[in-house]
């Protein structure tokens, strides 16, 4: 008797969602066959387009690397630069920069800037599309001069902002006393990460085109299944059905206990302050007149 009974509920069920059920089938097997048939786009390729720039793209004037370091990180940018379609330069020094931290920004920002220009680094054409990434070791009696800063270029100067910045150093904060190099190369990685044009909206990877129909088949499947169970299992009793009567409140009120007054200070952070002692710069020119954006962080 429950086995029919139980037949007899599931066909009245898809009589009552048949349309439903049908359109779902249809529209997922459509796609379904677009998906299999459609021609996959292959990844559009950047050719570099600038032959003035040199070759070269790691310079350890400070001799933090090893020979062996130095030509990984040189197949590392050429790989990078080819996802991120920009040069990528690492410059590592053993140089007086400043003691203030306005003093330090301001001469690194300049040397970075000056170096890639004079070197008319560019993926897409001489000062174009970049980022140089300088390291400084110095240190001394009066105390320590540590710390990179990241000057950008091109496209680079509006895609690396604050943020972007910030998780380049990042990157690097995890190694560099231990091992530059791999601090080095986990920097060069994010810089391209930040440049590689697929990530941009509409040319990333495209979801399949059966993901959509098969998410609507799923929910219009369950939400068929909720609202047949609503219908079929709706209660016959309510909280009061085994109450004999109306509870009755025999008394309400408000008890006040106690009062108690909390005070807390926000404390605020000035603007002008920053982090690490470093800080971005953002759009500017250089000595040369080529827009940078820009900035860094000391150690």
């Amino acid at each position: 008797m429950n086995g029919n009974l139980m037949v007899e509920e599931r066909k009245a069920y898809f009589r009552y969602f048949r349309v439903w059920i049908i359109l779902a089938a249809v529209a997922l097997g459509v796609y379904v066959f677009l998906a299999v048939t459609q021609k996959k786009e292959e990844p559009v390729v950047v050719e570099r387009n600038n032959f003035r720039a040199p070759a070269e793209r790691v310079f350890d004037v400070a001799d933090v690397l090893s020979d062996q370091e130095e030509q990984h990180l040189r197949e590392v940018i050429a790989e990078c630069e080819r996802t991120g379609t920009c040069d990528i330069i690492l410059v590592i020094l053993n140089q007086e920069m400043g003691l203030t931290d306005s003093t330090w920004e301001y001469n690194m920002m300049n040397y970075a800037d000056d170096f890639y220009d004079n070197a008319a680094y560019g993926y897409d054409k001489p000062h174009g599309d970049g980022a140089l990434l300088l390291d400084n070791w110095y240190e001394d009696e009066r105390g320590s001069q540590k710390g990179s800063w990241l000057s950008t270029s091109g496209k680079m100067e509006y895609i690396i902002g604050s943020y972007e910045e910030g998780k380049v150093f990042d990157a690097m904060d995890s190694y560099i006393s231990s091992n530059p190099a791999k601090a080095y190369e986990a920097a060069i990685r994010k810089i391209a990460y930040w440049g590689d044009d697929s990530r941009k909206e509409g040319r990333g990877p495209a979801i399949p085109l059966w993901c959509g129909p098969a998410a609507a088949f799923v929910i219009a499947l369950i939400y068929g299944l909720v609202c047949a169970n609503q219908e079929v299992g709706k209660d016959t009793t309510t909280p009061m059905t085994y109450v004999p009567a109306k509870p009755r409140i025999l008394r309400q009120n408000d008890l006040f206990t106690r009062k108690t007054v909390s005070k807390t200070k926000i404390e605020t952070q000035s603007s002008g302050s920053r982090s690490g002692g470093g800080g971005s710069y953002g759009h500017h020119s250089s000595s040369g007149g080529h827009s940078h954006g820009g900035g860094g962080r000391r150690r």
